[in-house]
């Protein structure tokens, strides 16, 4: 009997994605490339744009979506120097224009959570769902390793090549900041 596994993932707005877990690492391989794209959006952009000086609800939603994206901050819903500075540092992980203003494409990138970081460094001698879908981003970005889910010495290799490209500390393993910008890489 096969098991499928899934999971919802919720925020104060709703649902944001919902995601089907493989059984096998066979199966995730041949599943991987339709599934990599799901992401959804749980609140429409304003239509308007969120910077210094705002308060209210909209910036309470900037502020939330910081801290699901690994970028904490108070929230207060007020948007100061520190809110300021918390929209660049997500910009420039997202390889945005750095301008601490929230219009559509900040607004996409901050619910772009996919597949949120799990909590912990993903390296050689790994394996699971996380480094399958560490191996289909790597190919994504131009890489060319099978996906089998095993963490092994070709998958470090093209983790240093992606952090040398983007100009991030080489070091061949998946931390935030790697797991941030391979997940929100788009050439």
């Amino acid at each position: 009997m096969r098991l499928i596994k899934s999971f919802i993932c919720l925020s104060a707005a709703g649902i944001m994605a919902f995601h089907v877990l493989p059984s096998t690492m066979a199966e995730a391989s041949s599943i991987t490339a339709s599934t990599r794209t799901i992401s959804a959006v749980s609140d429409p952009y304003p239509g308007h744009v969120i910077k210094y000086g705002d308060r209210g609800p909209d910036v309470r939603k900037v502020q939330n979506q910081l801290n699901k994206n690994n970028v904490p901050i108070y929230v207060d819903g007020i948007f100061g120097q520190t809110t300021l500075k918390k929209v660049k540092e997500l910009q420039m992980r997202r390889h945005l224009k750095a301008d601490g203003i929230v219009g559509p494409s900040t607004w996409t990138a901050l619910y772009h959570t996919e597949f949120p970081y799990p909590g912990h460094v993903v390296k050689i001698g790994d394996s699971g769902i996380n480094v399958t879908h560490i191996q289909a981003r790597l190919n994504d970005a131009g890489g060319s390793i099978k996906i089998d889910g095993i963490f092994g010495p070709k998958t470090q290799l093209k983790v240093k090549e992606f952090q040398k490209k983007l100009g991030l500390k080489v070091d061949g393993i998946v931390g935030p900041e790697t797991w941030d910008i391979l997940f929100n890489y788009e050439e």
